[in-house]
C-alpha cells in the first residue's frame, strides 16, 4: 500500500514517514494530525498547537489501551501518560457513539497536560524530507536542524509542515493539506495499515487486533442473534449455563462467553443466552472453567 503520487509534492519522502519505526508515536501523531485537519474541514489557516495534538494523541490511544490493554511497545510512554491522568471515564460512557472523540477530547483537555509527547515526534516525522542534510548529524542536533530546514525550505521542498518561532505549533503546508483532503480515506487507511502492522508485532497472540485500534461507529444490533436463540428456546428447554435457571423467549439477554473486550465481535458461536441479571453481573469477566462443558451442551 503506497500513497497516491502527485508531481508537485515529494510523495517519496512522505511514503517513508513510518520507515524504521520503533514505537507507536509516529503512527498516533500522524493519524491525530490528519484527524484534526479533517475536523477543521481541511482549512489550514490556523496553526495546530502542540496541546491540541497531545489531546488528540491521547484520545486516539485511549480506546485500544482502556478497552483492550493493547501493548504500544516497550519504549512507548503514551499508555503510562494516559494512566497518570485523572480522567474518571467509565468504559461504557462513550457507548461507541463518540465517533469524533469530542466527549473524550473534552475530558482529556481539562487535564493539566505537558508537551512531553511532543519532545521528538513532530520533528522526526519530517526527517524523510531532509535525509541528506541530516546524515551523520549527532542525535542531539536533529530536532533543531529539522525545525530550521523546514522553515528555510517550506516553499521549495514543501515539507508537511513547519514550526512557529516558539516551536509549540505546527503550520501545515497548504499543498499537503489539499493533498490530504483529496486522498483522505486512502491516506488514513495507509497510516492505519502501518500502525496495525506495528501493533500486531507488539501484541502477538492477541486476537482481532485490527478491530481494537479504533472505536466502531456504533455497536451492531444483535437482533438476529437474539431471534435465533428465541427460536431455539421455543422448540427446546434451555437453562442458563451460569445460574441453571430456565430461560424464556421474553426474558433472555445475550452474553459474550469470551468477553467482547477480548474478541471484539458479535459472532453467534460466542453468544450465550442468559438472564439479564446474570449477564449484568458477569460484565466483561472471563467465565470460570466449570462453565465450559455447559457451553458445549447449550
Amino acid at each position: 500500500m503506497t500513497p497516491p503520487i502527485v508531481s508537485c509534492l515529494d510523495v517519496a519522502a512522505f511514503s517513508r514517514l513510518f520507515a524504521n519505526v520503533t514505537n507507536s508515536y509516529k503512527f498516533v501523531f500522524f493519524i491525530s494530525f490528519l484527524d484534526i485537519l479533517k475536523r477543521r474541514g481541511f482549512i489550514a489557516t490556523e496553526p495546530i498547537t502542540f496541546r491540541e495534538l497531545t489531546v488528540e494523541m491521547l484520545a486516539n490511544s485511549w480506546y485500544p489501551h482502556n478497552y483492550f490493554r493493547l501493548s504500544f511497545g516497550l519504549q512507548d510512554k503514551i499508555t503510562s501518560k494516559l494512566d497518570s491522568l485523572n480522567l474518571e471515564i467509565s468504559r461504557p460512557i462513550l457507548k461507541f457513539k463518540d465517533s469524533d472523540k469530542k466527549h473524550l477530547r473534552q475530558i482529556i483537555g481539562r487535564q493539566n497536560l505537558d508537551d512531553s509527547l511532543m519532545s521528538y515526534v513532530p520533528y522526526r516525522t519530517l526527517r524523510p524530507f531532509f535525509e541528506n542534510e541530516l546524515r551523520g548529524l549527532p542525535d542531539n542536533k536533529i530536532d533543531a536542524t529539522i525545525a530550521k530546514l523546514a522553515d528555510e525550505w517550506f516553499d521549495d521542498r514543501k515539507p508537511l509542515y513547519r514550526f512557529n518561532e516558539y516551536r509549540d505549533q505546527l503550520i501545515p503546508h497548504l499543498a499537503w493539506v489539499e493533498y490530504l483532503k483529496t486522498h483522505n480515506s486512502i491516506i488514513r487507511g495507509w497510516a492505519a495499515w502501518h500502525w496495525l502492522g506495528y501493533m500486531q508485532k507488539c501484541n502477538q497472540g492477541v486476537p482481532s487486533v485490527s478491530a481494537k485500534l479504533f472505536p466502531p461507529l456504533g455497536r451492531d444490533s444483535m437482533k438476529r442473534q437474539k431471534e435465533y436463540w428465541q427460536t431455539v428456546i421455543k422448540h427446546s428447554k434451555l437453562n442458563c449455563i451460569y445460574s441453571d435457571l430456565p430461560l424464556s423467549t421474553n426474558g433472555i439477554s445475550l452474553d459474550h462467553y469470551l468477553p467482547w473486550s477480548f474478541v471484539a465481535h458479535d459472532q453467534l458461536w460466542n453468544l450465550i443466552p442468559t438472564t439479564p441479571e446474570v449477564n449484568s453481573s458477569k460484565a466483561d469477566q472471563l467465565p470460570a472453567s466449570i462453565y465450559f462443558d455447559r457451553l458445549g451442551m447449550a
